[in-house]
C-alpha cells in the first residue's frame, strides 16, 4: 500500500459512496473499483461491501481505518517538516580528533559551526591519531583530524605545519641535557621516531633520568618548575612561560609536526561534512 491507497480508503470511509469518492479523488469509478480490489488482494481481506445505501466497511476494514489515519497524519507532518526545513543543514556528523588539536584548537571550530548550523548533531571522539585514523578506515567517523603523516589515498588536506621546541625552565645548552631529567610523553610512532632521530644527532640519551608522563599540561608545569625538560610542538606552548627553543636536524631541516584533515570521498557529498571542513580551515590560523 502507498499514500494514494491510504487516501482512497479514508475517502471511502468518509463518503460511504463509490461515485462520490471517485469524484473527490478525480478518478473514474472503474479505476477506483480496480484500485480497491488491488488493495484488498494485497491485504488478503475484503475492505468494503456494496449495498443499496452505498458502501459498508467490513469489520476488518473498520479496524484498520484508525491506523491509516495515523499513518496519513504522520506523512503530512513529515512533508510539512521537510517543506519548512528546506535549505536547512541538518543530520549527523561523526568526527575523530587528535588529543592536542581537541585541547588547543577545536573549541572555536565547534563554536562557529554550532552557531551557523545548530541542527547538525555532532558526535566527537578524542583519541590518539593512530586510533582516529583506524576509525576512519573502518567507517566509524566521517572526518579525522590527525597529527603526523598517514598513508591515505582519499581526501587529505594539510592543516598545519608546527615547529617542535626544546622546552625547559630557562635557557640551557643542549650539550648539558644528559645531566637533566628528560620528560617523555607517549605519542604516535612517527613522532617518537623523529624525537629519537634528534636525540641521536645530538648524542642525547633518551632513557637516562627519564620521566614518563601522559599529560601535556603536567609536563609544561614540570618544565616551568625546572624538574625536567621536554620536546613539544608549538600548539601547546601558547601559555608556556619558561624557555623554548625551535629544534632543527643536523642537515638544517626544521623539526616540524604536520596535521591533516582526512576524509573518505563518499562522505564529502554530505553538506555537513563539507561545511565542517570549511569551518576548520577558516579557523586554522587562529
Amino acid at each position: 500500500m502507498n499514500e494514494k491507497d491510504y487516501e482512497i480508503i479514508l475517502t471511502l470511509h468518509e463518503t460511504k459512496n463509490i461515485t462520490k469518492a471517485a469524484n473527490k479523488l478525480y478518478l473514474t469509478q472503474p479505476t477506483l473499483t480496480k484500485r480497491i480490489k488491488n488493495i484488498e488482494s494485497e491485504l488478503g481481506f475484503e475492505l468494503i461491501l456494496r449495498s443499496k445505501k452505498g458502501v459498508l466497511f467490513t469489520p476488518f476494514g473498520e479496524s484498520i481505518v484508525p491506523y491509516i489515519k495515523t499513518i496519513n497524519s504522520s506523512i503530512k507532518d513529515m512533508k510539512e517538516y521537510i517543506s519548512s526545513n528546506k535549505g536547512t543543514i541538518s543530520g549527523n556528523l561523526n568526527i575523530g580528533v587528535s588529543v592536542n588539536y581537541a585541547n588547543y584548537k577545536l573549541p572555536p571550530v565547534i563554536r562557529d559551526f554550532t552557531l551557523n548550523y545548530p541542527n547538525v548533531n555532532i558526535k566527537m571522539i578524542v583519541s590518539k591519531s593512530i586510533n582516529i585514523f583506524n576509525m576512519l578506515k573502518n567507517d566509524e567517523i566521517s572526518i579525522a583530524i590527525v597529527r603526523g603523516d598517514f598513508n591515505w589515498d582519499e581526501g587529505k588536506i594539510p592543516l598545519k605545519e608546527e615547529q617542535v621546541y626544546f622546552v625547559y625552565q630557562n635557557e640551557c645548552d643542549i650539550d648539558n641535557l644528559n645531566s637533566l631529567p628528560y620528560i617523555n610523553r607517549h605519542t604516535d610512532a612517527a613522532f617518537q621516531s623523529l624525537i629519537k632521530k634528534w636525540f641521536n644527532e645530538n648524542n642525547l640519551l633518551m632513557n637516562s633520568s627519564r620521566l614518563d608522563i601522559d599529560n601535556i599540561e603536567v609536563i609544561l608545569e614540570m618544565c616551568e618548575a625546572g624538574i625536567g625538560w621536554s620536546v613539544l610542538p608549538q600548539v601547546c606552548l601558547d601559555k608556556f612561560e619558561g624557555y623554548k627553543k625551535p629544534l632543527y636536524f643536523n642537515d638544517g631541516t626544521p623539526f616540524v609536526r604536520n596535521s591533516y584533515i582526512l576524509y573518505k570521498n563518499s562522505y564529502y557529498k554530505f553538506p555537513q561534512v563539507e561545511l565542517f571542513i570549511r569551518t576548520i580551515l577558516s579557523n586554522k590560523d587562529n
